[in-house]
């Protein structure tokens, strides 16, 4: 074997071993947390540690579900994010659409304000939020939840959508309207479905972040009837230590549906990563 053919090789064996190490860093926290929640307390603490759940239990799945109240905490999380997510990405699309479509006078300064405003802390917004919030009656409350995170999704999804309404052809959109179509016909029929990767890909993101928030969530609420998964894993968490099994039990759950929502809409994940949000 020459050194012409040697080295290629060399350089995809490369590439082989930083993409497995790569995915042991990635996956090896998510294997550990599956494996956690089968163990019994005695594996827990063990030197060195276990590995692989011999023999699983599924005591802390049964902590977790019938012991706390974690099955009301799962359904504040899927409501909130349910409702949360269309709606900030509809009212983006809106937003994003008369952005690309009509010019005025300070627009690129508008577009860049948008995007700054999501890169506030959520600590900046948060104190005044909760203030606002309390004088309404939304703290303590899952549409107080909804509210909050529609709100902080708009910035980047409208920034996001933005990019894709000015990548479609003005011609498609005239050829409509000669056709009949109104300016919100346009829109729903024309340019919503040629925009659907787009906007899948703002749902994911703002899938991600209504299920995952903290820091929303643990400030605007303060009881279980409508705080969500992430308090309910924090809260395992005590002047008693750490219920290390069902905080696993619980997150290997939580994991799910974000997972199987992924693995459905991975196709136009990867086109919205890749289309319209480069373009200027």
């Amino acid at each position: 074997m020459t050194a012409q053919t040697l080295r290629p090789k060399l350089i995809q064996l490369a590439m082989y071993g930083a993409l497995a190490l790569f995915l042991v860093w990635t996956l090896g926290p998510v294997y550990w947390m599956i494996a956690t929640s089968f163990k019994s307390n005695g594996q827990l603490t063990t030197w060195p540690p276990t590995y692989i759940p011999n023999p699983p239990v599924l005591a802390n799945y049964i902590d977790a579900f019938l012991v706390r109240p974690i099955p009301v905490y799962f359904r504040n999380s899927i409501v909130v994010a349910a409702i949360s997510t269309p709606l900030s990405v509809g009212i983006a699309a809106l937003a994003a659409f008369g952005l690309a479509r009509y010019t005025f006078r300070g627009q690129a300064a508008l577009l860049f304000g948008i995007l700054a405003m999501r890169a506030l802390p959520v600590t900046v917004i948060a104190l005044p939020l909760f203030l606002v919030f309390r004088t309404i009656g939304l703290v303590d409350n899952v549409v107080g939840l909804i509210v909050a995170y529609t709100a902080f999704n708009l910035p980047f999804n409208i920034w996001l959508l933005n990019g894709f309404f000015a990548g479609i052809s003005r011609e498609i959109e005239e050829a409509a309207i000669v056709d009949g179509c109104t300016p919100m016909g346009v829109f729903l029929r024309v340019l919503v479905p040629l925009a659907a990767p787009g906007l899948v890909a703002s749902a994911i993101f703002c899938l991600l972040l209504a299920w995952n928030e903290f820091s929303f969530a643990i400030i605007l609420t303060y009881t279980g009837q409508s705080q969500t998964l992430p308090i309910a894993i924090a809260g395992f968490t005590s002047d008693r230590g750490t219920a290390f099994g069902a905080a696993a039990a619980t997150g290997t759950v939580a994991i799910l549906p974000i997972l199987l929502f992924a693995m459905l809409i991975q196709r136009y994940l990867v086109q919205g990563l890749t289309a319209g949000a480069v373009k200027g």
